[in-house]
């Protein structure tokens, strides 16, 4: 069974030739959306159909794609609240890099005493960083920023992260 990763969430149209905005949920928007990319159009988990890239351009937070399935500012402003997805394909990754979708149910290990504090529930990306909310049980989520400093180690065959643990983190 194919594996799909959501690229983005439509958000709104942009201008009147269908362009639609996207909050993108991926770093990689300029291969996601490269021109001729096929991506799909999904629906409450259903594939509503397939969608090739015209251009692309992006603001940071938001990519602007011009679908050529998608030709007016109605029909763009009908596809609100869809998803973006595309096949994950790990080729696209570098060495020591992952797929959210990856490290989502990973469980988080100290680095020190070897205990299993939680499992990530989600992948966030704030301004300064990616971070993790793992979820513990019983207790509130905390946060772990995904660089070098708190990760010590990913195992994404394991599906385990070790961590160092720093005071008020928990």
């Amino acid at each position: 069974m194919e594996e799909h990763l959501q690229v983005g969430i439509i958000v709104d149209s942009f201008g009147l030739d269908g362009t639609i905005k996207i909050k993108s949920s991926t770093t990689k928007g300029e291969i996601r959306y490269k021109k001729g990319n096929e991506l799909l159009l999904v629906n409450n988990d259903e594939i509503v159909c397939k969608l090739h890239v015209l251009s692309r351009r992006s603001n940071g937070m938001f990519d602007f794609v011009k679908f050529e399935e998608i030709n007016s500012k109605e029909e763009a402003l009908s596809k609100k609240g869809m998803e973006i997805q595309t096949l994950k394909d790990s080729s696209v990754l570098k060495k020591g890099e992952y797929f959210y979708s990856d490290l989502r149910g990973c469980q988080i290990v100290d680095n020190k005493t070897k205990n299993i504090l939680g499992v990530v529930k989600e992948v966030e990306e704030f301004p300064a960083q990616i971070t993790l909310r793992v979820k513990r049980e019983n207790l509130t989520d905390f946060f772990v920023p995904f660089i070098k400093e708190f990760i010590v180690e990913v195992d994404i065959e394991n599906k385990t992260i070790l961590i160092n643990v720093f005071e008020g983190m928990l």
